[in-house]
Protein backbone atom coordinates (compact mmCIF):
# COMPACT_ATOMS: atom_id res chain seq x y z
CA UNK A 1 0.00 0.00 0.00
CA UNK A 2 1.32 3.46 -0.88
CA UNK A 3 0.15 6.73 0.62
CA UNK A 4 0.37 10.35 -0.39
CA UNK A 5 -0.77 13.10 1.98
CA UNK A 6 -1.59 16.46 0.39
CA UNK A 7 -3.99 19.28 1.24
CA UNK A 8 -5.84 17.27 3.84
CA UNK A 9 -6.35 14.34 1.47
CA UNK A 10 -4.86 10.89 1.85
CA UNK A 11 -4.67 9.03 -1.45
CA UNK A 12 -4.66 5.29 -0.99
CA UNK A 13 -3.46 3.36 -4.05
CA UNK A 14 -4.12 -0.28 -3.32
CA UNK A 15 -2.96 -3.51 -4.95
CA UNK A 16 -2.83 -7.13 -3.85
CA UNK A 17 -5.79 -9.38 -3.19
CA UNK A 18 -7.12 -12.78 -4.16
CA UNK A 19 -9.99 -13.26 -6.56
CA UNK A 20 -12.26 -16.10 -7.62
CA UNK A 21 -12.99 -17.29 -11.15
CA UNK A 22 -16.36 -16.51 -12.58
CA UNK A 23 -17.17 -19.71 -14.38
CA UNK A 24 -19.66 -17.90 -16.61
CA UNK A 25 -19.75 -17.13 -20.31
CA UNK A 26 -20.55 -13.47 -19.86
CA UNK A 27 -18.38 -10.62 -21.10
CA UNK A 28 -14.86 -10.44 -19.70
CA UNK A 29 -14.03 -6.82 -18.91
CA UNK A 30 -11.01 -7.54 -16.73
CA UNK A 31 -7.83 -9.57 -16.88
CA UNK A 32 -5.51 -10.24 -13.95
CA UNK A 33 -1.93 -9.03 -13.73
CA UNK A 34 0.41 -10.91 -11.38
CA UNK A 35 4.03 -9.93 -10.73
CA UNK A 36 6.62 -11.68 -8.57
CA UNK A 37 10.28 -11.17 -7.70
CA UNK A 38 12.24 -13.90 -6.00
CA UNK A 39 10.73 -14.73 -2.64
CA UNK A 40 8.93 -11.40 -2.31
CA UNK A 41 5.13 -11.40 -2.10
CA UNK A 42 3.48 -11.12 -5.48
CA UNK A 43 1.67 -8.02 -6.67
CA UNK A 44 -1.80 -8.51 -8.11
CA UNK A 45 -3.97 -5.99 -9.91
CA UNK A 46 -6.58 -5.79 -12.67
CA UNK A 47 -6.23 -4.54 -16.22
CA UNK A 48 -8.39 -3.60 -19.18
CA UNK A 49 -7.35 -4.69 -22.68
CA UNK A 50 -7.23 -2.08 -25.44
CA UNK A 51 -8.17 -2.29 -29.08
CA UNK A 52 -5.29 -2.51 -31.55
CA UNK A 53 -4.70 -3.94 -35.00
CA UNK A 54 -1.87 -6.13 -33.76
CA UNK A 55 -2.47 -9.83 -34.41
CA UNK A 56 0.40 -10.97 -32.18
CA UNK A 57 0.12 -8.84 -29.04
CA UNK A 58 -2.46 -7.40 -26.73
CA UNK A 59 -1.90 -4.09 -24.96
CA UNK A 60 -3.56 -3.21 -21.70
CA UNK A 61 -3.93 -0.26 -19.36
CA UNK A 62 -2.97 -0.74 -15.73
CA UNK A 63 -2.49 1.42 -12.64
CA UNK A 64 1.15 2.51 -12.55
CA UNK A 65 1.54 1.85 -8.82
CA UNK A 66 0.44 -1.76 -9.34
CA UNK A 67 3.24 -2.77 -11.69
CA UNK A 68 7.02 -2.67 -11.20
CA UNK A 69 9.39 -2.21 -14.13
CA UNK A 70 11.90 -4.97 -13.24
CA UNK A 71 9.83 -7.95 -12.18
CA UNK A 72 8.50 -10.94 -14.14
CA UNK A 73 4.77 -10.47 -14.71
CA UNK A 74 2.06 -12.54 -16.33
CA UNK A 75 -1.46 -11.77 -17.49
CA UNK A 76 -4.16 -14.31 -16.67
CA UNK A 77 -7.75 -14.61 -17.70
CA UNK A 78 -10.35 -16.16 -15.43
CA UNK A 79 -10.15 -19.54 -17.15
CA UNK A 80 -6.51 -20.22 -16.31
CA UNK A 81 -4.92 -19.04 -19.57
CA UNK A 82 -1.88 -16.84 -19.10
CA UNK A 83 0.65 -14.86 -21.10
CA UNK A 84 4.02 -13.43 -20.13
CA UNK A 85 4.32 -9.65 -20.09
CA UNK A 86 7.00 -8.60 -22.57
CA UNK A 87 6.79 -4.81 -22.15
CA UNK A 88 5.99 -2.42 -19.31
CA UNK A 89 5.82 1.29 -20.12
CA UNK A 90 5.25 3.58 -17.15
CA UNK A 91 3.64 6.93 -17.95
CA UNK A 92 6.02 9.86 -18.34
CA UNK A 93 6.16 11.90 -15.15
CA UNK A 94 4.61 9.03 -13.18
CA UNK A 95 3.42 9.89 -9.67
CA UNK A 96 1.63 7.46 -7.42
CA UNK A 97 -2.02 8.40 -7.00
CA UNK A 98 -1.89 11.27 -9.49
CA UNK A 99 -3.12 11.70 -13.08
CA UNK A 100 0.04 10.01 -14.36
CA UNK A 101 -0.56 6.88 -12.27
CA UNK A 102 -0.94 4.55 -15.25
CA UNK A 103 1.14 2.22 -17.40
CA UNK A 104 0.82 0.20 -20.60
CA UNK A 105 1.80 -3.45 -20.77
CA UNK A 106 2.20 -5.75 -23.76
CA UNK A 107 1.70 -9.49 -23.81
CA UNK A 108 1.06 -12.29 -26.29
CA UNK A 109 -2.58 -12.25 -27.35
CA UNK A 110 -4.84 -14.24 -25.07
CA UNK A 111 -7.60 -15.80 -27.14
CA UNK A 112 -10.21 -15.31 -24.47
CA UNK A 113 -13.80 -15.70 -25.68
CA UNK A 114 -15.98 -12.64 -25.09
CA UNK A 115 -13.05 -10.42 -24.05
CA UNK A 116 -13.98 -6.74 -24.24
CA UNK A 117 -11.20 -4.64 -25.74
CA UNK A 118 -11.75 -0.94 -25.23
CA UNK A 119 -11.48 1.52 -28.09
CA UNK A 120 -8.80 4.19 -27.86
CA UNK A 121 -11.36 6.97 -27.59
CA UNK A 122 -11.31 9.49 -24.73
CA UNK A 123 -14.25 9.66 -22.35
CA UNK A 124 -16.48 12.50 -23.56
CA UNK A 125 -18.29 14.38 -20.81
CA UNK A 126 -21.27 15.71 -22.73
CA UNK A 127 -23.79 15.82 -19.88
CA UNK A 128 -23.82 15.99 -16.07
CA UNK A 129 -21.75 13.22 -14.56
CA UNK A 130 -24.63 11.86 -12.50
CA UNK A 131 -26.47 11.05 -15.72
CA UNK A 132 -23.85 8.48 -16.75
CA UNK A 133 -24.51 4.88 -15.77
CA UNK A 134 -21.03 3.66 -14.94
CA UNK A 135 -20.19 0.00 -14.53
CA UNK A 136 -17.52 -1.60 -12.38
CA UNK A 137 -16.59 -5.13 -11.31
CA UNK A 138 -18.16 -6.53 -8.16
CA UNK A 139 -16.05 -6.33 -5.01
CA UNK A 140 -14.84 -9.91 -5.50
CA UNK A 141 -13.28 -8.64 -8.76
CA UNK A 142 -15.01 -11.09 -11.04
CA UNK A 143 -14.42 -10.43 -14.76
CA UNK A 144 -17.80 -8.84 -15.52
CA UNK A 145 -18.61 -5.18 -14.96
CA UNK A 146 -21.95 -5.71 -13.24
CA UNK A 147 -21.85 -3.08 -10.49
CA UNK A 148 -23.77 0.15 -11.16
CA UNK A 149 -22.07 3.34 -9.99
CA UNK A 150 -22.25 7.11 -10.21
CA UNK A 151 -19.50 9.62 -10.93
CA UNK A 152 -18.93 12.93 -9.19
CA UNK A 153 -16.18 15.52 -9.06
CA UNK A 154 -14.50 16.74 -5.90
CA UNK A 155 -13.05 20.24 -6.11
CA UNK A 156 -10.20 20.91 -3.70
CA UNK A 157 -8.16 24.12 -3.25
CA UNK A 158 -5.56 25.14 -5.86
CA UNK A 159 -7.69 23.79 -8.74
CA UNK A 160 -7.13 20.22 -7.58
CA UNK A 161 -10.07 18.30 -9.05
CA UNK A 162 -10.72 14.58 -8.67
CA UNK A 163 -13.17 12.33 -10.45
CA UNK A 164 -14.68 10.09 -7.80
CA UNK A 165 -17.10 7.17 -7.85
CA UNK A 166 -19.36 5.43 -5.38
CA UNK A 167 -18.54 1.86 -6.45
CA UNK A 168 -17.58 -0.75 -3.89
CA UNK A 169 -13.89 -1.49 -4.35
CA UNK A 170 -11.37 -3.53 -2.40
CA UNK A 171 -7.54 -3.82 -2.42
CA UNK A 172 -6.35 -5.47 -5.61
CA UNK A 173 -8.81 -3.72 -7.90
CA UNK A 174 -6.41 -0.94 -8.79
CA UNK A 175 -6.38 -0.63 -12.57
CA UNK A 176 -9.88 -2.07 -13.00
CA UNK A 177 -11.76 -0.30 -15.78
CA UNK A 178 -14.88 1.75 -15.17
CA UNK A 179 -17.07 1.64 -18.25
CA UNK A 180 -20.28 2.95 -19.71
CA UNK A 181 -22.50 1.91 -22.60
CA UNK A 182 -22.59 4.23 -25.62
CA UNK A 183 -24.76 3.12 -28.53
CA UNK A 184 -24.62 -0.44 -27.23
CA UNK A 185 -20.82 -0.54 -27.01
CA UNK A 186 -18.79 -0.70 -23.83
CA UNK A 187 -16.64 2.43 -23.58
CA UNK A 188 -13.79 3.05 -21.18
CA UNK A 189 -14.39 5.88 -18.72
CA UNK A 190 -11.22 5.51 -16.67
CA UNK A 191 -9.35 3.20 -14.33
CA UNK A 192 -9.76 2.80 -10.59
CA UNK A 193 -6.72 4.11 -8.71
CA UNK A 194 -7.62 3.91 -5.04
CA UNK A 195 -9.55 5.82 -2.39
CA UNK A 196 -9.56 9.36 -1.13
CA UNK A 197 -9.65 9.63 2.64
CA UNK A 198 -10.65 13.24 3.20
CA UNK A 199 -10.27 15.07 6.49
CA UNK A 200 -12.51 17.83 5.12
CA UNK A 201 -14.65 16.72 2.19
CA UNK A 202 -15.56 19.58 -0.20
CA UNK A 203 -19.04 18.02 -0.39
CA UNK A 204 -19.89 17.02 3.18
CA UNK A 205 -17.43 19.29 5.05
CA UNK A 206 -16.52 16.36 7.27
CA UNK A 207 -14.25 13.29 7.07
CA UNK A 208 -15.24 11.09 4.14
CA UNK A 209 -14.03 8.30 1.85
CA UNK A 210 -14.49 8.07 -1.92
CA UNK A 211 -13.11 5.89 -4.67
CA UNK A 212 -11.39 7.83 -7.43
CA UNK A 213 -10.33 7.25 -11.01
CA UNK A 214 -8.03 8.53 -13.68
CA UNK A 215 -10.32 9.50 -16.53
CA UNK A 216 -9.44 8.37 -20.06
CA UNK A 217 -8.46 11.81 -21.35
CA UNK A 218 -7.38 12.88 -24.88
CA UNK A 219 -3.83 13.38 -23.57
CA UNK A 220 -3.71 9.86 -22.12
CA UNK A 221 -5.13 8.39 -25.34
CA UNK A 222 -2.51 10.18 -27.44
CA UNK A 223 0.30 8.90 -25.20
CA UNK A 224 -1.06 5.35 -25.30
CA UNK A 225 -1.35 5.37 -29.10
CA UNK A 226 2.27 6.49 -29.33
CA UNK A 227 3.43 3.70 -27.01
CA UNK A 228 1.50 1.07 -28.97
CA UNK A 229 2.80 2.34 -32.31
CA UNK A 230 6.41 2.15 -31.09
CA UNK A 231 6.07 -1.34 -29.64
CA UNK A 232 3.92 -3.25 -32.11
CA UNK A 233 6.68 -5.33 -33.68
Amino acid sequence: MKRILSSGVILLALAGCQTHPSGTNSLTHILRLECIKGNEPGLQSRIGALESNNSKYDFALVAGHAVPDERPCVVKDFSGRQSKVSLIHIADGYKNGEDTDWAIIRFKKIRTPNLVRYALDPFVIDRPLNEFQVRFAEAMSLPENTQDCKLTTLDFPNNNKRFSHDCRAIPGQSGSPLTTLVDGKHKLVGLHIGHLWMLDSPVTRRPDRKGYINVFTPEMVADIKEVIAKNSD
